[in-house]
């Protein structure tokens, strides 16, 4: 499928054929709890910033209206609320199926030990087909941080999630 594009100016007109774009961005405005140790949680973006052939249903499922080659990018604001070290791992799920091979740790250190986890995944999907970013931790204090914006300096909010979904081929 393609788009056209026509522009004129003067006696000049320019013809643009290029394929449909499909993207989305997405984000979350609350905490994200864990729903107990060892348990498998979905990360929920809340929030739609812009977005065309792709969405959120279900709170999480992150589904894909035309077939194609998709990048699903994403950061976390991983955070924890007890001492100790504990690990947090993280992949990606395909139509409610767990993806071979998608999983990463990342080990949170101490009391309020945060850190950003970001990578992104290429997909191949068919028309329909749903994704979902799921998480675990054998520590139920474990959380995805939202921070409200912040002054001195003024700052704009944190989303606990930020997660783009562009159609690459």
């Amino acid at each position: 499928m393609s788009d056209v594009n026509v522009s004129m100016s003067g006696n000049d007109v320019n013809v643009v054929v290029g394929p449909l774009q499909y993207f989305g961005s997405f984000y979350s405005t609350q905490d994200q709890t864990s729903a107990g140790a060892n348990t498998a949680n979905k990360m929920t973006p809340n929030t739609t910033d812009i977005s065309n052939g792709v969405s959120i249903v279900s709170n999480s499922r992150i589904t894909i209206a035309n077939a194609g080659v998709y990048n699903i990018q994403f950061s976390a604001q991983l955070d924890k609320t007890d001492g100790g070290n504990d690990v947090v791992d993280i992949w990606l799920s395909k139509n409610g199926t767990n993806v071979a091979n998608s999983n990463t740790q990342i080990t949170l250190h101490s009391n309020d030990g945060k850190h950003v986890a970001a990578w992104n995944f290429f997909v191949n999907a068919a028309a329909g087909d749903y994704y979902e970013l799921c998480w675990s931790s054998p520590d139920a204090a474990v959380f995805i941080n939202y921070v409200a914006s912040q002054s001195t300096p003024t700052r704009p909010a944190t989303p606990s999630v930020i997660l783009t979904v562009n159609k690459v081929g």
